[in-house]
């Protein structure tokens, strides 16, 4: 930059003498001599060491005044160098106003191409303006000093403030928007680096020169940049080059070398300015934030699905943890982290038998905290540590019984140890697997003995206080029965069992535990099942078959009465033959179709060990009774609609608002509220919601039933996906309940359990209904018959003087 010098300090007189001096020195020396003239540091002293201003190019008055003693204490002072070595073009005293601009690089040449590269220099160029920094802007003018001279302001404690000069200027900031701002700059000051230059005059602690380079700094996002995430960790290497190590170890370093872009490096776990050290609590590698960084990667979920990483959420279910509640909620330092287990710099994959989560490894790291009580060698010394010392890959380790991020205290009910979870959850998936249980030569009812026992019984209910696994057996310490030291050795039982039973005998805690009915084992409790089974079987077998022989006498006594008696014919022979079809495929439908849903039922296992149904015989069964009772319901649709007879039944189930009617009018006269029962016509409302239900019932299940029958069909031919097959799926399952139950409580009371009816109507049997039974719950059809003549009589019609129709019944009755 060059300067027009205007108006200086110098008093008048010393201004006079200055001028005249120089006048005399130029007349006494030839013109070719005053050119090659090479003027001395007290010629340019002579204007300079006094104060002095001048205006620069974009009219601010600058400071042209030069410090002699900064100068002579200065690099270039101790090396003699005169000024006009960097201000070149001074031929003449007083100089000419406009000078060439000091060049660095005609000495530095080292420097210049580094420098033309930087993103100061690009800076300048791009914007016309020496705004961006300069070697002045860092190094000074006058007063430049070695960089290892404390004084120099890039000397490594000064150099921070010397960047912070430009980067806190926020004018400078506003005009250059991709220019880091004062909070980047300041945090710095506060990181880990800073502090320890602030505190510690001797500290090599990184600062600013150290991640960005000297004169060749570049752009954050450029490839080139020594902070670019491709460079930062070979950067940060220059100083932590033990740690840098052991990071492209790692399965995040691995891939770092690779290029891989969404890999974390230094700066995405540490911060980049605001670097912190681990036991700040502000630090992001703090014990306390680490869980929240790591979430920033491993619950991202295109990073998760990118990767094919199993666990999506870890951070999350640490949090909800004992671990992470203890640290997180109630401060325990002593509370693992991530880093605890997975390791700070080393990280590896679980699969790496050098990982501190690999399954070989779990006890060691759950040990390094969990030592001082002992965990670790009690489980080491256990029959599970012991096969897990062999080599038994089956062997359980902490994080099969506890789980991995979501460990949880062993009296939460939602922990996989906690007392009523602990047979299923967790001993259950190794002791009850027929796999393990005959690789080892295992038992192979130990789990569902227990589920057995009263014990299991009483856990499955949500007992707590019952004996589970770990009451007998123990808990990290669980050994074979055989050695003296186990709880459950035949010396040791008495006390084991009296934890719970205090007072318990030798006798009470003799035999074996463990016991099946169903094994020969234990010969009493065999023979006490099979002899009770043969009872059950043969008591309520017998019991069963008198009260049938009741039943069936009952039913054949009131066939029998009911010949003799004038009737009216309900259901003509098409009807009783549609209905017997129905209820018997739909009998069929509800035993094949339930066992398939409950496989693990009693009633499951009755169908198919006594009616020999496995799944292939079951599912034709099935199959074939669902193609009957839809083909039956197509044949009646057919007669109503087709036959005369037909479309006077379809009238006659049509619901009407009397229905409603009826309805309270029945309801208040079985409470008590009405003396007078309401008179329904050929079909009551029971009857009619009954039959609409039926009917709409079979539809949907046959369309369910044959979606899910030929879902490959459906999908090519009618475009339906899995989505639809699932919906078709739960209708048809509930669709089948609510017909089951309907048929249960509301159809066989009306038929066979409702007080007018027991021991059975007769009517689904012979299509007929006798006058008394008319009279009581059709009367509105009885009179329209009587009208019209259809009423039968056995014996003849009544004699027209005698009494009416209920007097002729009557006596055939008392007959």
């Amino acid at each position: 930059m060059t300067y027009e010098f205007g108006n200086h300090s110098l008093s008048r007189p010393a201004r006079l003498s200055v001028c005249a001096g120089l006048l005399l020195l130029a007349l006494l020396l030839p013109a070719e001599r005053a050119q090659a003239q090479q003027f001395s540091d007290e010629d340019c002293m002579v204007c300079h060491e006094e104060a002095l201003t001048g205006k620069a190019p974009d009219g601010t008055t600058r400071d042209l005044r030069v410090d002699v003693e900064a100068l002579g204490g200065s690099v270039h002072g101790e090396l003699g160098l005169r000024c006009t070595k960097c201000h070149e073009g001074v031929d003449r005293i007083p100089h000419a106003k406009k000078l060439t601009p000091v060049d660095c690089t005609s000495c530095h040449r080292d420097v210049r191409e580094v420098y033309r590269e930087s993103i100061h220099a690009k800076a300048n160029r791009e914007t016309g303006e020496a705004e961006a920094a300069s070697c002045a802007s860092c190094h000074g003018s006058h007063d430049i000093r070695s960089a290892s001279d404390p004084e120099s302001t890039v000397h490594h404690h000064n150099l921070a403030a010397t960047c912070i000069a430009c980067h806190e200027d926020r004018a400078l900031i506003e005009r250059h928007e991709r220019m880091p701002g004062a909070d980047e700059v300041q945090s710095y000051v506060l990181s880990v680096h800073g502090r320890s230059n602030v505190d510690d005059v001797g500290s090599k602690a990184a600062t600013c020169n150290n991640c960005h380079g000297w004169h060749g700094t570049k752009a954050v996002d450029s490839p080139q940049a020594s902070v670019s995430r491709q460079n930062v960790a070979e950067t940060c290497a220059k100083c932590h080059q033990d740690v840098t190590e052991v990071y492209f170890e790692s399965v995040h370093g691995n891939l770092a070398r690779q290029g891989n872009p969404d890999v974390p490096v230094c700066t995405d776990c540490h911060g980049e300015h605001t670097i912190k050290s681990h036991e700040d609590r502000q630090s992001t590698v703090s014990r306390h934030n680490i869980a929240r960084t790591c979430a920033r990667c491993h619950e991202d979920p295109e990073i998760t699905e990118r990767y094919s990483i199993p666990i999506s959420t870890p951070s999350t279910f640490y949090r909800d943890s004992v671990h992470g509640k203890a640290l997180l909620e109630h401060d325990s330092e002593e509370a693992a982290a991530c880093q605890d287990c997975h390791g700070h710099h080393s990280i590896l994959g679980g699969h790496d038998a050098r990982s501190s989560v690999n399954r070989r490894n779990i006890v060691e790291t759950c040990g390094s905290c969990h030592r001082h009580e002992g965990i670790r060698e009690e489980f080491l010394k256990s029959v599970h540590g012991r096969a897990f010392l062999r080599g038994v890959t089956e062997a359980p380790v902490c994080t099969d019984c506890h789980g991995e991020h979501t460990i949880l205290a062993h009296d939460d009910p939602d922990a996989p140890v906690y007392a009523t979870h602990l047979a299923k959850e967790v001993c259950g998936r190794c002791h009850d697997s027929l796999v393990v249980n005959r690789k080892y030569g295992l038992p192979t009812t130990q789990v569902s003995t227990y589920k057995e026992s009263y014990h299991g019984l009483a856990s499955a209910l949500g007992d707590t206080t019952v004996a589970n696994c770990a009451s007998c057996h123990g808990v990290h310490d669980i050994l074979p029965h055989d050695e003296p030291m186990s709880t459950i050795h035949p010396a040791n039982l008495q006390k084991t069992c009296g934890t719970c039973h205090p007072g318990a005998s030798p006798e009470f805690a003799s035999g074996l535990i463990h016991t099946s009915r169903r094994s020969k084992e234990s010969a009493l409790l065999w023979w006490i099942r099979k002899i009770y089974i043969l009872l059950i079987v043969g008591t309520i077998g017998g019991m069963l078959a008198h009260n049938l022989l009741i039943v069936v006498r009952h039913i054949r006594d009131k066939l029998h009465k009911q010949r003799g008696i004038p009737y009216v014919v309900r259901f003509p022979a098409m009807a009783l033959a549609q209905h017997l079809s129905i209820m018997l495929s739909f009998t069929l439908l509800v035993i094949t179709g339930f066992s398939l849903s409950f496989p693990e039922s009693l009633f499951s296992r009755l169908v198919g060990t006594y009616l020999g149904l496995g799944e292939g015989a079951r599912s034709v069964v099935h199959r074939t009774c669902g193609i009957i009772l839809s083909a039956t319901m197509i044949w009646h649709i057919a007669t109503i609609l087709l036959t005369r007879r037909g479309r006077a039944e379809l009238g006659a189930l049509m619901i009407r608002l009397q229905d409603l009617k009826d309805v309270f009018r029945n309801i208040g006269f079985h409470l008590g509220v009405s003396k007078k029962k309401p008179e329904f016509d050929r079909y009551d409302y029971t009857e009619k919601m009954e039959y609409w239900a039926l009917l709409w019932g079979v539809v949907v299940m046959a369309v369910t039933g044959l979606l899910m029958w030929f879902p490959v069909w459906a999908a090519s031919n009618l475009g339906l996906g899995k989505a639809w097959v699932d919906a078709a799926n739960v209708i048809h399952s509930y669709e089948a309940w609510l017909a089951t139950l309907a048929i249960a409580i509301w159809h066989i009371f009306f038929v066979v359990f409702h007080p007018e009816e027991y021991p059975m109507s007769m009517s689904w049997i012979t299509g007929k209904l006798p006058l008394s039974v008319m009279e009581e719950r059709h009367p509105k059809e009885l009179a329209r018959l009587a009208a019209d003549g259809k009423i039968c009589w056995p014996e003849g019609p009544p004699d027209e003087s005698a009494d009416g129709p209920e007097t002729s019944e009557h006596k055939a009755t008392q007959e």
